[in-house]
């Protein structure tokens, strides 16, 4: 980048006498570092700074326009106070300007935007009972290498938070992916859903799916516009999904996001505990109802907890502050729980 120097009004001065004494101005400028646009610029300005602000802005607001952008936008009417109806108000008292315009004087005046209370008036389903009553389905989009748009189809369990199927698609899905992935769970699960919920893409209430489902006797449950809260089950899923594999990885190639999200999917449904469950079991062990040796022996500890008042997760009991430890005798016994807890030992 070029240094740049300014020169006071003196050095301008010597300068000036140097180059009116010389024979060849040209040479005496280059000599000096002064460029010629510069030195003639100073002379038209008598050597002064030069203000290169212009005298009048000509397509500037009149105060009295903008007195009326200030009163429309603080007077808390809606039909008022959006820079389009302050368009209109302008126009009916015979000043016309656009919409951008208007935008542009209220931040100039600095009014805040408007936040219009957002009011959802949505539908909360009774949760499913049973593994397969309700499966849930969305698709999450994201960018892989621009202009290529990288999708993942999920299946998600509604009773159990279990990921039953992750497709990644390197395009938009269209009915022919939604019912092959359909045909895939049936294939691996022997079965399918009775109740399938999903949002209200036009994907999904096209004819080839409507006409699969009512063949297989599965019922379309579809949310409220703009109320993915009532997907729930599948919405946690992408944002584990998110966090731990998309906002992380990049991959080039569709088999490596799938071969990903799969290594993925397997922690989530064996290692992954969810902290809406009373007892904090994984996916699988709410879906298939078991818990695995590592459940029964937080199981066992918690209870102990309970009857002993204080317990260490390596087994060791504290009762008075005397330390009392528990043998493997002890621990391997099967301890009973109950019937509240809604799990059995293997």
């Amino acid at each position: 980048m070029a240094n740049y120097r300014s020169y006071s009004l003196e050095e301008k001065w010597i300068i000036a006498n140097q180059v009116r004494e010389a024979g060849n101005k040209r040479r005496k400028l280059k000599e000096l570092g002064v460029p010629k646009s510069t030195y003639y610029d100073w002379l038209k300005h008598d050597f002064r700074k030069g203000d290169k602000t212009p005298h009048r802005i000509w397509n500037k607001a009149p105060e009295w326009v903008e007195e009326e952008v200030r009163k429309c936008r603080l007077s808390g009417d809606p039909l008022k106070e959006s820079p389009a109806r302050i368009m209109e108000h302008l126009e009916r008292l015979g000043y016309f300007i656009t919409e951008s315009g208007v935008k542009s004087i209220l931040k100039r005046l600095k009014l805040p935007k408007l936040r219009y209370p957002v009011k959802k008036n949505f539908y909360i389903r009774p949760r499913a009972e049973k593994f397969f009553q309700v499966l849930c389905l969305d698709e999450l989009d994201f960018l892989r290498f621009r202009p290529h748009d990288t999708n993942v189809m999920n299946f998600v369990d509604e009773a159990s938070y279990y990921p039953v199927k992750s497709k990644v698609f390197g395009r938009k899905i269209n009915q022919d992916d939604v019912v092959g992935v359909l045909k895939e769970i049936k294939k691996e699960y022997g079965r399918l859903p009775k109740i399938l919920r999903l949002d209200n893409l036009q994907v999904y209430k096209s004819r080839k799916l409507t006409k699969y489902c009512q063949k297989e006797g599965v019922i379309l449950d579809y949310i409220t516009k703009g109320c993915p809260e009532e997907n729930w089950p599948v919405e946690v899923w992408h944002r584990a999904l998110n966090q731990n594999v998309i906002y992380r990885h990049g991959y080039a190639r569709i088999s490596d996001w799938q071969k990903e999200i799969d290594r993925f999917r397997e922690y989530f449904i064996n290692y992954w505990r969810i902290r809406s469950d009373p007892i904090l079991r994984t996916p699988k062990e709410i879906a298939f109802c078991f818990t695995t040796p590592a459940t029964q022996h937080r199981l066992k500890l918690k209870l102990m907890r309970k009857h002993y008042r204080k317990v260490q997760p390596d087994g060791k009991i504290y009762l008075g502050g005397k330390r009392v430890y528990l043998g493997q005798e002890f621990a391997s016994q099967k301890v009973f729980l109950p019937s509240l807890l809604g799990v059995r030992n293997v």
